[in-house]
């Protein structure tokens, strides 16, 4: 007791409340603490009746982008936002979701809240749609499950298995425009052998399923590689091949937007910026283009509002490629319109169509560039990853 008092005496003196006063306060919190003492189950009580539960739980189909195209869920695959599932029950379709930012599908269950989508036991059946130009590569398109009634559980509801992932691959294909001046052949080749050739008009686009490799592309003008990785290519207009490669310095923007968003500095990459913002894919609620734009770690370039941008240098640089994707699937099917620039000279116009499931990879190969602007007609925002290019 001395040494309380001593402290209550200082402390008293330096509030300047009296001794008395302050030892009243410390008597007091100890009769609370001699009170309680013993008294854990106030507090942290064990649960003894099992007999109610009065919460929700998700129920949740995760969908992911299967990269690798192995048929199950595994490093480096990635989640896909935006994936209509569907819950039937006795072949009645009842309810619909999409994937959310992290790939999950859900559905609330509770066998105490009427409102939840799943609100009695039975058996269910849960299945996912993919979008054009896709496929389920995990072969569990639908899933069969009971839930099951379990009081005592948050919601009084259980699956009798959990949901499996389920994989979506992107057909790959090589597409473009043939705009030489007259009609010719164009062939496609693979380690020599020919996969797809047509005779073209100008002005003739074609579209050819391919998988994933090396290819080079042949005309009477001459004859350009296509790098096919983990999307499909568009090569844009076939005009003169220029002496390049499908290969160079990969800007990928991870080391920038420590906050989660903020403007593409001029001298990044080699390059300079105007209207285009880097952030992190998941940085934008429920925007789905950003999450499945991500080709590569987690941030993305976007136009910002849509408006026009433009990627310049004062000295002139070769643009391989880069990965394309629409941030909001209401505008699914808007086209990315680039305008190439070799100082004051307009040297190239091209059109790419675009989607918010997921990348196209733009690999026109130019060479000389100094200026690429970039605008969307109705202004929807697109979203850039992994820009390729050869800079000085």
């Amino acid at each position: 007791m001395r040494l309380y008092f001593d402290f209550a005496r200082y402390f008293a003196n330096f509030r300047g409340v009296s001794t008395a006063c302050f030892l009243a306060v410390i008597l007091s919190a100890s009769s609370v603490n001699t009170l309680m003492a013993g008294s854990e189950d106030l507090f942290y009580p064990m649960r003894t009746d099992w007999s109610e539960s009065n919460g929700k739980v998700n129920l949740s189909v995760y969908v992911f982008n299967d990269l690798d195209e192995s048929g199950e869920y595994d490093l480096g695959d990635r989640a896909m936002s935006g994936i209509a599932t569907g819950i039937r029950q006795s072949g009645i379709p009842f309810s619909i979701s999409r994937s959310n930012g992290n790939g999950f599908a859900n559905f609330d269950a509770s066998s105490f809240d009427e409102s939840a989508i799943i609100d009695a036991a039975g058996s269910y059946e849960f299945e996912v749609f993919s979008p054009p130009g896709w496929y389920i590569s995990t072969g569990n398109q639908v899933q069969q499950r009971e839930v099951i009634a379990l009081p005592g559980s948050l919601a009084g509801l259980i699956l009798s298995a959990p949901l499996e992932p389920v994989g979506l691959v992107r057909y790959k294909f090589v597409r473009g425009t043939y705009s030489l001046p007259s009609a010719g052949f164009l062939k496609l080749e693979k380690n020599g052998a020919v996969v797809a050739q047509a005779e073209l008009a100008p002005g003739e686009e074609f579209l050819w399923p391919v998988e994933p490799g090396q290819y080079e592309l042949v005309s009477e003008a001459g004859s350009r590689p296509v790098h096919v990785g983990q999307y499909p290519v568009d090569i844009g207009k076939v005009t003169a091949f220029p002496p390049s490669t499908a290969f160079g310095n990969i800007v990928h923007f991870e080391d920038m937007a420590a906050g989660g968003l903020e403007k593409a500095p001029s001298g990044y990459g080699g390059l300079n910026w105007f209207n285009l913002n880097i952030m992190e894919n998941n940085y934008m609620p429920d925007s789905v283009g950003t999450v499945n734009g991500a080709t590569s770690g987690i941030n993305i370039v976007y136009t910002s509002s849509g408006h026009p941008a433009s990627i310049y240098s004062d000295s002139p640089f070769d643009f391989i490629g880069v990965n394309l994707t629409l941030a909001w699937p209401r505008s699914e099917g808007e086209m990315l319109e680039f305008r190439f620039f070799q100082g004051d000279n307009l040297a190239l116009t091209d059109s790419i169509g675009l989607s918010a499931y997921g990348p196209i990879t733009y690999q026109p190969l130019l060479s000389g560039i100094t200026r690429i602007e970039l605008s969307t007609p109705h202004y929807w925002q697109a979203v850039l990853d992994d820009l390729i290019v050869i800079t000085p």
